[in-house]
């Protein structure tokens, strides 16, 4: 199954939409606005600089700051000699940002004063959210090179790309399943350094093991019904008396209800907080890059997902994941260069 929109980012907001309001675990809730702390979110935006050597001068975007994570574009950042510019929504955190060698400024809109900067290249984790589409608006608009870094597992469900862009995939499998259709995407190769920094942290240690295992929860993945992504983790943990970890977004009240019902069935829940690092025990989840780096430190690793859609497997197959029953999920190959120094080398123009 190839991406159910290619092309169109309007269209596929449309499907975004469609799925933010999620039924029940046994019965659809009642559509309610929901009551804020009080406390006013900040708004507007931030315009980080720190200044260098050198004519290149890239800018990122970057809308989360787990997200950006993900992608590793703060660890890019050591990696670029010259100056460098980032756009943040206000509020957005992003530690490597702190140091006294940045300079801040508040923005009303992501593209205010870009044009005085001298912006050689552009970098986000794509354009469906607002810093992202504004960015690559402006640098297609400004005739600026423009690209994308991987930041997550593709599914059929993943945003498309920006037009004339450069995709930084994990792999060449990943690269033809997002420019599958187009003609005005150009892949780079360059590796996820999440997973990388995981083979790396791991290296030469052998984890201590503990017997019980653990489902990695993914109630908050909209491209599942939770009837799959709950009846998998249900059927798993009562099997094989294993504990229950929640997803980091299932704070939502269906969530909660679901979590109460597994407890109800003589299931533990797990801090959601407890890193993937620290687990100690075999893991399994529906379809998560949890797996494959469990499978990089050591972990034992399956995927199980009873009654999936048949596109479930085929993403499987192309990472590399098996199902619980057989072999583990053995560790993905990683690159002997840093996906961040490569991506760095990248928008610098040196690679």
């Amino acid at each position: 199954m190839a991406l159910i929109h290619p092309r169109s980012l309007e269209r596929w907001q449309e499907w975004r939409s469609s799925r933010r309001r999620v039924p029940g675990i046994h019965r659809a809730l009642p559509a309610r606005a929901r009551r804020g702390s009080g406390a006013e979110a900040p708004t507007g935006f931030v315009l980080h600089t720190r200044e260098g050597e050198g004519s290149a001068r890239p800018l990122l975007g970057i809308d989360t700051a787990d997200g950006a994570v993900h992608g590793g574009l703060p660890a890019v950042l050591p990696y670029i000699h010259g100056s460098v510019v980032l756009v943040t929504p206000a509020g957005v955190r992003i530690d490597a940002l702190e140091g006294p060698e940045w300079s801040h400024r508040r923005l009303e809109t992501p593209t205010e004063g870009l044009d005085d900067l001298g912006i050689t290249s552009v970098l986000t984790l794509g354009w469906h959210l607002e810093v992202g589409r504004e960015l690559h608006a402006w640098a297609q608009e400004s005739e600026i090179p423009g690209a994308v870094v991987q930041h997550e597992l593709l599914t059929p469900f993943a945003p498309p790309l920006p037009p004339q862009i450069t995709l930084l995939a994990w792999t060449g499998a990943d690269g033809d399943f997002h420019r599958a259709g187009r003609d005005d995407v150009e892949v780079r190769v360059v590796g996820s350094q999440r997973l990388w920094q995981a083979a790396h942290e791991s290296a030469g240690s052998r984890p201590e093991l503990e017997e019980r295992p653990v489902f990695l929860g993914q109630l908050s993945a909209i491209e599942l019904p939770r009837r799959v992504t709950l009846s998998a983790a249900h059927s798993f943990c009562r099997e094989a008396e294993a504990l229950y970890r929640p997803g980091a977004g299932e704070t939502d009240r269906t969530s909660r209800a679901a979590h109460a019902l597994l407890r109800r069935r003589g299931i533990e829940i797990l801090d959601p907080a407890t890193p993937l690092a620290e687990l100690g025990r075999p893991v399994v989840s529906v379809l998560s890059a949890d797996v494959l780096e469990a499978a990089l430190r050591g972990l034992p690793a399956w995927v199980h997902a009873p009654r999936a859609p048949s596109w479930v497997g085929e993403q499987w197959e192309r990472y590399g994941m098996r199902p619980v029953g057989g072999d583990p999920t053995p560790a993905p190959a990683v690159s002997a260069d840093e996906p961040a120094r490569l991506i760095a080398q990248i928008l610098e123009g040196s690679a």
